[in-house]
């Protein structure tokens, strides 16, 4: 190969990042996915949503329900940067047996995903999470409700209007 030609794909290789690229996610913007999500929970009280992170507090005075999601890397923290989501997904699974809340595989399409079951968050809450990876990207779906029935349904609903528009198929 001849400089020129060396020089050349190298300006590409800059232009376009790196040769092989992550997959990831097809969305990095919550905002765009605010009315799906609010959509699933008619009673919702207050809403919000920045690229990163969303809220949705439901019903009446009682606000019996509260959702937060969080879309970002999950090999973001400190010390964290080669974790693989293979890597993730165990530390999950060994810090629920450490503090006994109940993990389950969940179908995510082409991205990883487990559910954890928590009995007691205090205050009568109970809570139910769904965190979701794919090449280091990390959709973090977070409910509290009066019982772990309503907890999961809200995860779940949530999961299923943000599935094809941020995960793909």
């Amino acid at each position: 190969m001849r400089l020129n030609e060396i020089a050349i794909a190298m300006g590409i290789v800059t232009m376009t990042g790196t040769v092989a690229c992550a997959e990831g996610f097809k969305t990095h913007d919550l905002t765009t996915l605010e009315k799906a999500v609010v959509e699933q929970f008619p009673d919702a009280d207050y809403h919000w949503a920045t690229p990163s992170d969303m809220s949705v507090s439901c019903c009446g005075n009682d606000e019996d329900m509260m959702l937060n999601v969080t879309l970002d890397r999950q090999n973001a923290e400190m010390g964290q940067e080669n974790r693989t989501d293979e890597a993730y997904i165990a530390e999950l699974e060994h810090s629920c047996e450490l503090i006994g809340c109940e993990i389950e595989k969940i179908d995510a399409g082409s991205a990883t995903a487990r559910l954890l079951k928590i009995p007691n968050l205090g205050g009568g809450y109970k809570g139910v999470n769904i965190f979701v990876v794919k090449d280091s990207d990390r959709l973090t779906i977070k409910s509290a409700a009066k019982s772990i029935e309503d907890a999961r349904s809200n995860v779940e609903k949530t999961l299923n209007a943000l599935k094809e528009p941020v995960v793909g198929r």
